[in-house]
């Protein structure tokens, strides 16, 4: 039975900040036990155990880019840019988030994400087109434009 388990946004990215561990290591204990537990522990099981599957799609954010003198263009370019090198970012962290699971098994990890037998890792770029703050009041609330959120779904026996 595919079940949809999970959708985590991780906020707090400064601008021009793509290093998803690094942000992670900034959030509060419980968005780090949902990272861990709703997304790299689901991945790594459905790696380790037969009939298991996992579909994680990583879709990644940017705040607008109110750049002077850049065109529209420009800007929505710019915004792809960065929602999509987030989303790249977090989902290379979690195929290392695997490969460190499946070890610690006594497992030998794939050597690439395309190696994966039970997990997909998927990745999309939004951009700005879905703001939490359409209008930010400052940079606590462009913070929040700038995320990634992992929607996670499993497949169990």
């Amino acid at each position: 039975m595919i079940k949809f388990e999970a959708e985590i946004p991780i906020p707090g990215y400064g601008a021009g900040q793509y290093d998803f561990g690094a942000v992670l290591a900034t959030r509060p204990q419980a968005a780090v036990d949902a990272v861990n537990l709703e997304v790299a522990d689901r991945a790594a099981n459905a790696e380790e155990f037969d009939g298991q599957a996992c579909v994680i799609t990583v879709v990644g954010h940017s705040d607008r880019d109110d750049t002077p003198g850049l065109t529209p263009e420009q800007r929505r370019e710019s915004e792809r840019n960065a929602s999509r090198r987030r989303a790249d970012a977090a989902a290379a962290w979690l195929f290392r988030q695997i490969v460190l699971r499946l070890q610690a098994s006594g497992i030998t990890p794939p050597a690439t994400v395309a190696d994966l037998r039970g997990t997909s890792i998927f990745t999309a770029a939004a951009g700005a087109a879905d703001l939490v703050h359409p209008v930010p009041a400052g940079e606590t609330e462009r913070r929040e434009n700038r995320r990634v959120v992992f929607l996670v779904a499993h497949l169990r026996p």
